[in-house]
């Protein structure tokens, strides 16, 4: 059961109009109910015109009893009636006939509902955070600020289109994707890889507006972006904080997964893990992120993660999709989002970044074995002069950082992150064409998150 899920699957019929099988009413406030310790009687307008299903007990035949019998009697059938009357009394709380105000029973026989808030799905375990909403109050709020984000590009069918002056209008969008609005004056943040390759960006608002997008700044380590549309008076959605999650809080997600024709689309799942690892299996760098099962599609990405206030403590930027798997979603926190957000807003890149300045692969065992390279890092190409400097070149292979064996894909990465621009890395490196192996020292550049 969801916290803030206050769908009442009982009884679609509202309690005062319910009646039993014989004339009793429980919106008859002149009817008073009495347990006799077998069966309920109801005492008003007309005496004894409701009986249980179960007999009347019949009264007790053979010789009178003695006094001191009779006392006992009266003494057990009263403290019979008085548990009975605790049951019954306890029964129409939990079905809400009556409510307990400040300690003091009332009777709610003139409502002709139960408080909007009360559910009886609710159990007596379940708590509730301050400044919870309902799900419907939750996905009021942030809808407006989840936006459609649809990524052009120019290709050969979009040349010959335009010269043959068909409508431009048809053209489908390259890729879509979700992207939150942070600020009433446009700026968006979303995923680096919905806007990645954009030729121009196009944002449709929930209410179905369009603008015309303009990148700011991308940053492909961290899998953010942000961009801006030329408006006004927009409604931002409130950033929480991802620090305060527990595993198993409820959570939703809003997005467009699809895109366009299901745009704000609303899921709702639960914190499956925190702290989760996630490799980029484009550039090797590793974040923790925010495991959920909320359903998330082709689509989602860039939307927002809501916490049971409404506030965005995540964004959805991935999920695992092979055969067996099911419900394993993952999330940007928030917390770790802002900065780079900042950056991006501020320089159009991650300030202090550092980056070795090289691409290529990481070569495992197998591909170790079967070209007959030493395991490490390949490099194929290289854009820091400090990189060339210390004479490694394409074709060769850096085995070691800092004295650290390079492994796995994630060695490498993790080495340079902990660092800033401008300081030194040493680098073991083999040279496969001549055998020959030495040491560079480089200077590590400042990334541009490109």
């Amino acid at each position: 059961m969801y916290p803030y899920d206050d769908y009442d699957k009982q009884n679609n019929t509202p309690r005062d109009n319910y009646t039993t099988r014989g004339s009793y009413q429980w919106n008859n406030p002149q009817q008073q109910v009495q347990w006799d310790g077998n069966t309920y009687r109801s005492y008003g307008s007309q005496p004894g015109s409701y009986n249980s299903s179960s007999p009347e007990p019949e009264p007790p035949k053979g010789p009178k009893k003695r006094t001191g019998t009779r006392i006992l009697c009266g003494v057990l059938a009263c403290l019979m009636i008085s548990a009975g009357s605790i049951g019954g009394f306890v029964a129409l709380v939990n079905n809400g006939y009556v409510t307990l105000n400040g300690g003091a029973a009332s009777s709610s026989a003139s409502s002709s509902q139960a408080p909007a808030s009360s559910s009886i799905l609710t159990t007596p375990t379940t708590t509730t955070k301050a400044g919870s909403l309902t799900v419907q109050e939750i996905a009021k709020k942030v809808i407006p600020s989840v936006v459609c984000i649809q990524n052009y590009q120019v290709s050969q069918s979009l040349s010959l289109q335009r010269r043959s002056g068909s409508d431009e209008s048809a053209v489908a969008p390259a890729s879509e994707g979700s992207g939150i609005i942070i600020s009433s004056d446009g700026y968006i943040v979303t995923n680096a890889h919905v806007v990645s390759g954009a030729d121009s960006l196009k944002v449709i608002l929930s209410d179905g507006k369009s603008h015309e997008a303009k990148l700011i700044g991308s940053d492909t380590v961290t899998d953010l972006a942000v961009v801006k549309i030329q408006a006004t008076g927009l409604t931002a959605a409130e950033l929480g904080s991802s620090s305060s999650l527990q595993v198993a809080d409820t959570v939703m997600a809003i997005g467009n997964p699809g895109g366009l024709e299901f745009n704000s689309s609303v899921t709702i799942g639960y914190v499956s893990a925190l702290n989760r690892e996630i490799t980029n299996s484009e550039n090797g760098y590793t974040m923790k992120c925010i495991q959920t099962d909320a359903a998330i599609n082709p689509g989602n990405s860039g939307g927002a993660l809501v916490n049971s206030a409404g506030q965005v403590i995540g964004i959805n930027s991935s999920k695992i999709v092979a055969e067996g798997y099911e419900g394993l979603g993952f999330a940007i926190p928030v917390d770790d989002a802002k900065p780079i957000i900042e950056d991006l807003k501020q320089y159009g890149y991650v300030k202090d970044r550092a980056m070795l300045g090289i691409s290529g692969q990481f070569v495992d065992t197998m591909i170790s074995r079967f070209y007959g390279l030493p395991v490490g890092y390949y490099v194929s190409s290289v854009v820091n002069p400090s990189v060339n400097a210390a004479g490694i070149e394409a074709g060769d292979v850096i085995t070691k950082i800092d004295g650290k064996e390079i492994n796995s894909s994630t060695v490498l990465t993790t080495a340079i992150a902990a660092k800033k621009p401008g300081e030194t890395v040493a680098l073991s490196v083999t040279r496969p064409k001549t055998g020959k192996t030495f040491t560079a020292t480089v200077t590590l550049a400042q990334s541009t998150g490109s």
